[in-house]
């Protein structure tokens, strides 16, 4: 069985492999648009989270050489159709995507970074958001938007090879653990593409602009 419309043509079993990402990215926004690439051995989904962080789930197709596309549809559609809550596939919504896409090739590897590292980053990045609203008498709660974006866009943790710095937010590593794309016992690749930063891990990637996009990122 497959999902066809004008501009898609994906096995479900490959959907099926790429549900889970869109559940947490579900579970984040019920709004999320989830943006279904289809290469001749690969699909993916990219979807933009609330907080402003681009993710990508990639899995390898058993289709022979299927025919490429690229199409737009709701996350929640299209998991309600996979789990037969609805009877007719989603509807395109290409027009709704805002968000440029990170290429395909020309990534440059800059380090790479032990899960544990990353973990610890991210607990000390919760720890402050809640103390920050503990400090505003909101404790279990949330700090203020603008308290929670400086955090967030704060830098902690830099990577270096030949000449080229790059800086990463509190704000992208959130994500790579929120989405469940970190297996313990294992690592981040830190790649560069032009003006996009790509942290890869074991089950996702998460993708930023350079300062002026997103994320910082500066050469030397």
């Amino acid at each position: 069985m497959s999902l066809r419309t004008t501009r898609l043509s994906v096995a479900t079993e490959d959907l099926h492999e790429l549900a889970p990402a869109l559940r947490r990215a579900v579970a984040l926004d019920p709004g999320s648009l989830a943006r279904i690439l289809v290469a001749a051995s690969t699909v993916s989904a990219l979807v933009r989270l609330p907080f402003g962080v681009l993710v990508s789930r990639v899995v390898q197709s058993e289709q022979a050489q299927q025919a490429a596309s690229d199409t737009t549809v709701s996350a929640a559609e299209l998991l309600a159709w996979l789990d037969a809550e609805r009877p007719d596939p989603p509807a395109s919504r290409d027009a709704e995507w805002r968000t440029g896409l990170p290429p395909r090739a020309g990534w440059q590897r800059v380090d790479t970074v032990p899960d544990e590292v990353v973990r610890g980053l991210v607990r000390s990045g919760a720890q402050a958001l809640k103390q920050a609203a503990e400090r505003e008498g909101v404790p279990n709660a949330q700090p203020r938007a603008e308290v929670a974006d400086a955090l967030l866009d704060s830098v902690v943790l830099t990577v270096e090879e030949g000449g080229r710095s790059v800086q990463l937010t509190l704000r992208t590593l959130s994500a790579l653990t929120r989405m469940g794309f970190l297996p313990r016992d294992s690592h981040i690749a830190v790649d560069v593409a032009g003006r996009w930063t790509r942290i890869a891990a074991a089950y996702g990637s998460v993708y930023a602009e350079r300062p002026g996009s997103g994320l910082g990122l500066t050469s030397r």
